[in-house]
């Protein structure tokens, strides 16, 4: 079956034009296997199908990202969004530790990133879940900073080369997305001890506390109360 069929097959699962698709979890061979370059792949009207499709379950599930094979199939195209700043929700110690900022909705195919290092390497150190792996959090350590390289999809279907420097939350969006189109979910990334059911996220939400109570132990216990980063 070629990826036109796939795509065409997956969208006529759904219960009806509109529904969500049906996200894999983790065990599903999709998820291991390394995508396929998607650009040119797709019939214009198909890819903005799937697009608005991978929007509608993102959106519903609820996300801020979504990878091609989170719904079964092996083509390297994620969408991203971030409402939580345009909700009106407060701002809070944990939002700014992160740099957490609103993202707007994108579709990029063909995405690459790099950690940016000029001024030494920054790791930020945070929770972070994934739809395909349903209330479990583990503790990832990312690039603070990265070059950021794909090919955006614009609502008519056409698609420009970007190149962009990001920081902070939308730089973990996207590395997040990215690694799932090598095959990598972020719990293989995860410092070791630190993998928790979502419900006890908030009793470990400070790092010297997880270190403490879930032994962990490497560069994360040089965190201190109210630390994310370390450089190096």
């Amino acid at each position: 079956m070629d990826l036109t069929q796939l795509v065409t097959k997956t969208l006529d699962r759904r219960s009806r034009a509109g529904a969500p698709l049906r996200i894999v979890q983790a065990g599903h061979p999709a998820l291991r296997s390394p995508a396929r370059d998607g650009y040119g792949r797709l019939p214009t009207a198909l890819l903005l199908e799937l697009i608005e499709a991978m929007t509608v379950t993102m959106r519903a599930a609820p996300g801020v990202g979504l990878a091609a094979p989170q719904v079964g199939i092996p083509m390297r195209l994620f969408v991203i969004e971030d409402r939580s700043a345009e909700d009106g929700a407060e701002r809070d110690a944990e939002d700014d530790l992160l740099e957490r900022d609103g993202v707007p909705l994108r579709a990029v195919l063909d995405p690459a990133y790099e950690a940016l290092e000029e001024d030494g390497r920054e790791t930020v150190y945070a929770w972070e879940g994934c739809l395909s792996v349903e209330d479990w959090r583990s503790i990832v350590p990312r690039p603070r900073s990265i070059r950021f390289r794909g090919l955006e999809v614009d609502g008519r279907g056409d698609v420009v080369e970007v190149e962009e420097v990001h920081r902070g939350w939308p730089a973990r969006i996207l590395q997040h997305e990215t690694d799932h189109l090598a095959g990598t979910l972020c719990h293989d990334l995860g410092v070791p001890r630190s993998f928790v059911q979502s419900r006890y996220v908030a009793r470990y939400a400070d790092m010297p506390e997880a270190v403490r109570w879930l032994g962990l132990d490497g560069e994360i216990a040089r965190l201190g109360t109210g630390e994310a980063v370390i450089r190096s």
